[in-house]
Order: structure tokens, then C-alpha cells, then sequence
């Protein structure tokens, strides 16, 4: 199954429909923000996205949609629309309107999520991988990973079961040296760095949803699957863009390639430190403020 969650943007939308028309799924899930009161171009442009899967979906497809009559922002919409959608389904994979995968992420996801269905601590399948060159050596298809990244990606009810935007926990998790928070990275710095996007993001002065996501997966000890190779290519750097921007665009954006069949299934399934790393400094958007992290006294980290 799948679930897309879209907002305000026709055009990207639509080149999202037009790659599932390749695809032709029998069902698909859509859930739609509501326009801002504040942004008076907002109303048409949300109308014109819903009337995409209204008018355009041009294939035998029951469309199920949960078009939200008000905005809630990024986080309590999409909070709420990958809610609704597990009230439905047992698993499925999750696109923004944003997200442009190759094909062969569809296939890749649905093996996944049958195989790893009943194993509770595989928690996130990736279609994105930020820093692809640090897996070529590697003989697998995929590598486990503690990172939960969200440019398409699938996952099933038991685990969003734990997805909290309250951080519960968190101060602790920080403290204890035992653990999983404590446990991602080696380097101080780098913990408190994400330790401080967590803080924005619980007080509200961050709204996004997918740093609770990935709290929760840590805090679970659970793991991400992240294919070899990239296969989603993210089409929203633009001006109409909430949390990506130009320098990001330059920097994460990467061209897609096609997964191979059969996968080979990795025997390693504890996260690879060197992989790690390389995951977290190719996915943040402030690098600087991160480098500048590693150089400050401890009193700077608060």
C-alpha cells in the first residue's frame, strides 16, 4: 500500500502521480494538508492538488483521502495523515509530494517489508541513502542503520506505534551513558548537535515530524534499512520549499539509481560506524554550525 502526503504543490505532485501511473497501483492512500489562513494563494493551490487525484488518476485505482479542511503544519498533518493511514493498513510505503523514486524502490520496499514483518527491531525502510560511496564496498543490497531517512520510505503499525513528538525520555537518554541515544555516535558534539534539534523540535520551534521519528527509532533500539545505491530523488528544492534550501540542493540532492534483483539480504545487522558517520555529516543542512560544535567548549553546548 501506499500513502502520499501532499500540501500546496501541483506541479511536484504531479510528477509523483505521473511515476505511480507507471506503476499503476490498485489502491493508494493521499492525505492533504489544509491551506494556511495566512498565505491567500494557499486555498487554490490546495484545491488544485486534490483535484489531481480527483481528475487524473487515469488508471483502475480506488483512491482513499484524507484531505484535512484546515492547516496544521508539517508536523501535526503528517503526524496525523501517516496515522490515519495505519488505522488501515498493516504496513505500506510513505511518499511526500516531494520524493521522486526510481522504480525499483516500490519492489525493494514490498520484499522488506515482507521479510522483516515480524521482526520488531527492523523498524524504517530507506529509499534515500545520502552518502551512497560509503556503501559501494559493501556486498549487501542494504546496510542496517540507526538513521531513519524519509525521502520514501516504508514501515508497518507496530513500529509507528512508537512514534512519540513528546521526546519522552529524552534528558535521560542524554544523560545515561548506556543509552541507545548516547550509544549513535562517538563524538560528544555530534550528539548534542542532534540533541538540540530534538529540543527545537519538541518545543515547536522546529515543525517538522520526521526528528520524532527518528528519536523513537533510536530510543527503541531498533534498526533502518538503507538501500546500497540512492533511489529517491528529491524535486522540492525550490522556493516553495519548507525545510530544504539552495545550499542543501547542492549538496544532498543526488540522481537515482535502479536497485538490482534478487537482493542480497547483509549477515551484518549491527550499524557500521564508518557507514554511520557518513550517513550523519552527508544528511545535515548546517554543517558548519555542527563543525563549529566540535570546536566549542562545553558551555557553548547550551
Amino acid at each position: 500500500m501506499i500513502l502520499l502526503l501532499v500540501f500546496n504543490r501541483p506541479d511536484h505532485t504531479r510528477r509523483i502521480v505521473e511515476r505511480l501511473r507507471q506503476l499503476r497501483p490498485p489502491i493508494l492512500y493521499v492525505s492533504a494538508d489544509g491551506p494556511r489562513a495566512h498565505v491567500p494563494a494557499d486555498a487554490a493551490k490546495c484545491a488544485a492538488v486534490r483535484a489531481i487525484f480527483e481528475q487524473e488518476i487515469d488508471w483502475p485505482c480506488t483512491v482513499h483521502t484524507h484531505f484535512l479542511p484546515e492547516n496544521l503544519g508539517c508536523r501535526r498533518a503528517v503526524q496525523k495523515g501517516i496515522s490515519w493511514f495505519f488505522e488501515q493498513e498493516e504496513a505500506g510505503i510513505i511518499l511526500e509530494d516531494d520524493c521522486l523514486p526510481d522504480l525499483s524502490f516500490f519492489p525493494f520496499c514490498t520484499e522488506l517489508l515482507e521479510r522483516y514483518r515480524h521482526d520488531d527491531q527492523v523498524m524504517h525502510i530507506a529509499g534515500s541513502n545520502p552518502a551512497p560511496r560509503a556503501c559501494r564496498h559493501l556486498p549487501g543490497s542494504y546496510v542496517f542503520s540507526r538513521f531513519s531517512f524519509i525521502w520514501g520510505w516504508a514501515t508497518w503499525r507496530r513500529a509507528w506505534q512508537h512514534y512519540d513528538p513528546t521526546f519522552p525520555e529524552l534528558e535521560s537518554q542524554w544523560a545515561d551513558p548506556n543509552s541507545a541515544f548516547s550509544q549513535l555516535l562517538p563524538d560528544r558534539a555530534a550528539r548534542r548537535y542532534l540533541l538540540d534539534k530534538f529540543e527545537r523540535v519538541r518545543s515547536g520551534a522546529f515543525d517538522t515530524w520526521d526528528y520524532a521519528w527518528f528519536y523513537a527509532v533510536v530510543r527503541a533500539r531498533g534498526l533502518c534499512i538503507v538501500p546500497k545505491i540512492n533511489l529517491i530523488q528529491n524535486i522540492g528544492f525550490d522556493a516553495e520549499a519548507t525545510h530544504t534550501s539552495a545550499t542543501a540542493a547542492r549538496r544532498l540532492a543526488q540522481q537515482t539509481a535502479a536497485m538490482t534483483f534478487p537482493l542480497i539480504h547483509p549477515v551484518q545487522r549491527e550499524p557500521i560506524l564508518a557507514v554511520e558517520k557518513a550517513f550523519f555529516y552527508a544528511s545535515q543542512k548546517d554543517p558548519l554550525r555542527l563543525w563549529l560544535r566540535r570546536l566549542a567548549p562545553a558551555w557553548f553546548y547550551r
